[in-house]
């Protein structure tokens, strides 16, 4: 097993290094990474979602009755609902985004692979992104997950994002470069 060697100096970052130490500690993190993966496409695709994260309007009882809710009807962990709750009572909620992606970067770390985003001005289906995903599996020879991000201002063409090495190839940036040049 790989030591996690991520130093955190902000609370969303030791949230999530958290959850992650307690879930492989409790062997559950399979299970919490399913429940992560669940509330990351919920903020990503339900605005609705998103303001009931990040609205400091909505009362700490009411949160905490919905994610009960949430968390029971779709089977989450119990460490996992608790977790939640602790944010909420710690007046920590609006930090969920944060975290989910410090946990997925630590889950990456833990398990070799490296974490890469695609960014293209179409959509693209589930089948079209395992391809790339097997496609830069191959190319690098390490384990790659890969995120999809639709970014319709990018004209054409598509940017790429592995760890800290940025390939783009869009037509924005050529746009751009010309525009600079001038």
């Amino acid at each position: 097993m790989k030591q996690n060697t991520r130093n955190f100096s902000d609370a969303a970052g030791r949230y999530a290094l958290s959850l992650f130490e307690i879930s492989k500690e409790k062997k559950i993190l399979e299970e919490i990474e399913l429940n992560i993966k669940f509330v990351d496409q919920a903020l990503n695709k339900s605005e609705d979602f998103k303001k009931f994260v990040t609205n400091p309007t909505i009362s700490k009882n009411d949160r905490l009755n919905v994610i009960e809710e949430i968390g029971k009807k779709n089977n989450f962990n119990i460490f996992f609902i608790n977790f939640l709750k602790i944010l909420i009572e710690k007046h920590r909620f609006f930090f969920l985004g944060k975290i989910i992606s410090y946990f997925n970067d630590i889950l990456c770390d833990f398990r070799g692979e490296l974490k890469a985003i695609v960014s293209m001005p179409s959509k693209m289906s589930e089948i079209q992104i395992k391809e790339i995903e097997g496609m830069l599996n191959k190319i690098l020879k390490k384990q790659i997950n890969l995120n999809f991000k639709h970014d319709p201002s990018l004209i054409s063409g598509a940017k790429l994002q592995i760890g800290s090495l940025m390939i783009d190839d869009t037509v924005k940036s050529k746009f751009n470069k010309i525009l600079n040049n001038l």
